[in-house]
């Protein structure tokens, strides 16, 4: 069960990352940055794309910068989930056919694009996942929903439509309202609706609020998601709190040792493909301390110290 271990963070770029010390000096630009990671861990979470889409070329360059066993997690595009989007994020060739209705606003969502340009868009995001795709690289297609996505019949047809909208690949959802777990009936038939479609429920660990998701680990498909967004309460419930305010918690060794005994124990009752761990509690280096935290408590052996590299 070793090799289906997936242990990572959600962003090798990020600015504290960059100025914690984690990167030696001589890995200066993001190819030195994402080889020096990958000989670090086996997998990363790419979340930029949620904001932008990058070119081919970029996706190309990320595959071939990696080694043969590394996969990737990749955060879908905030069209896909009902977020707004600012419509000069889509590619040009598509700004171009938008109505001006929708060009005199700055953001777009999804319900208010035409069937005929949702399916162009859909095109357009696969087309540019298929390098890493075909290289049998790509992990998961996270899509993360937002709070006001509750669990409805609308919105579990909206499920399936993404399903078969990319039947090729592996879809992981992430709910962060409660109402889809609010008790052990809604919960089972979540889990259940999600086991039928082969769609991986990913399991969150984050302060518990009214409005959260529990901390509950279940396998709905041969790959398990876990993330970590941390717990800083605080920060979570501070209006207009900044990504780095949420996300400055680091986890102590005991929080992690209880997290890699239910995660031991699920893959050995489900005996899933590959079970990601993902830490998104990205402030400093916060997030690769606890990912090589987590190495060594589901792997059970030391590991090489990546600590800051420039003191």
């Amino acid at each position: 069960m070793k090799n289906a271990y997936f242990i990572g963070t959600c962003s090798w770029t990020d600015k504290t990352l960059l100025g914690s010390g984690f990167y030696p000096k001589e890995a200066k630009n993001s190819e030195q940055r994402l080889r020096y990671y990958a000989s670090c861990f086996n997998t990363v979470e790419i979340d930029s794309i949620f904001y932008a889409l990058p070119s081919q070329r970029n996706i190309q360059n990320w595959v071939e910068r990696t080694p043969q066993d590394f996969l990737f997690g990749i955060k879908a595009f905030s069209l896909f989930t009902t977020h707004q989007t600012p419509w000069k994020a889509l590619p040009f060739y598509l700004q171009e056919t938008l109505p001006e209705k929708l060009k005199n606003k700055d953001v777009v969502f999804w319900q208010e694009c035409s069937p005929e340009l949702q399916k162009e868009i859909v095109h357009y995001f696969s087309s540019l996942l298929f390098p890493m795709l075909e290289a049998e690289k790509l992990g998961y297609l996270l899509f993360q929903f937002p709070p006001w996505f509750t669990k409805s019949r609308e919105n579990l047809e909206y499920l399936l439509s993404l399903r078969e909208r990319f039947s090729q690949f592996p879809l992981a959802i992430e709910f962060r309202n409660r109402s889809w777990l609010k008790n052990k009936e809604e919960a089972l038939h979540t889990f259940s609706f999600l086991r039928k479609n082969q769609m991986s429920y990913v399991a969150v660990d984050e302060p518990q609020l009214p409005w959260t998701v529990p901390p509950v680990l279940e396998a709905t498909s041969q790959t398990i998601v876990v993330r970590f967004h941390g717990r800083n309460r605080a920060s979570w419930q501070k209006k207009n709190a900044t990504v780095w305010e949420k996300f400055d918690y680091l986890y102590t060794r005991e929080e992690l040792s209880a997290w890699s005994r239910v995660i031991r124990e699920k893959s050995k009752s489900s005996n899933p493909e590959r079970i990601f761990v993902m830490f998104n509690n990205c402030f400093r280096d916060y997030a690769v301390r606890n990912a090589q935290m987590m190495q060594e408590l589901l792997f059970q052996t030391p590991l090489e110290d990546h600590s800051p590299k420039n003191k």
